[in-house]
């Protein structure tokens, strides 16, 4: 997605961007391991984008709440963490488990399910984008 100069679309836009940007770099990482379930030695990637992404914002990685933004001094921050960082997952390689004679780690059982789970995480996030730009339209042509 481009980046327009001088705009800013808010923070929203720019979390559900990296998660969406993010749950796309987890899919290639399932493919590349369902694709190699017969490989010899093949071990097994995933990266750790929700982590990061939570990270980033600022936030523990525990807990599922944005900081709230505060005004002045006296004011408690409820949620408040780190000031946020980039956003750069990479792939991580599974070398602690061996499940098969042939040395690879690779469960397409539990490969599947991830594919499933992070693809319902894509949709959402793209459903919600969508949502956002919608807004951001009404908001252009003012209707309701």
């Amino acid at each position: 997605m481009a980046e327009i100069p001088g705009l800013s679309f808010g923070s929203t836009v720019n979390v559900l961007k990296e998660g969406l940007s993010g749950a796309g770099l987890e899919q290639t990482q399932i493919a590349n391991n369902i694709a190699n379930v017969n490989t010899p030695n093949y071990r097994r990637t995933t990266t750790d984008f929700k982590e990061l992404l939570a990270e980033s914002l600022g936030t523990p990685p525990s807990t599922t709440e944005l900081p709230m933004k505060t005004n002045s001094s006296r004011q408690f921050a409820i949620g408040a963490g780190a000031p946020p960082k980039p956003f750069d997952p990479v792939p991580i390689v599974d070398t602690g488990t061996q499940m098969r004679v042939d040395r690879s780690n690779v469960d397409i059982d539990q490969e599947m399910a991830h594919l499933s789970m992070n693809s319902g995480y894509a949709q959402d996030m793209a459903k919600l984008l969508l949502q956002q730009y919608n807004r951001y339209s009404e908001a252009i042509k003012e209707q309701p």
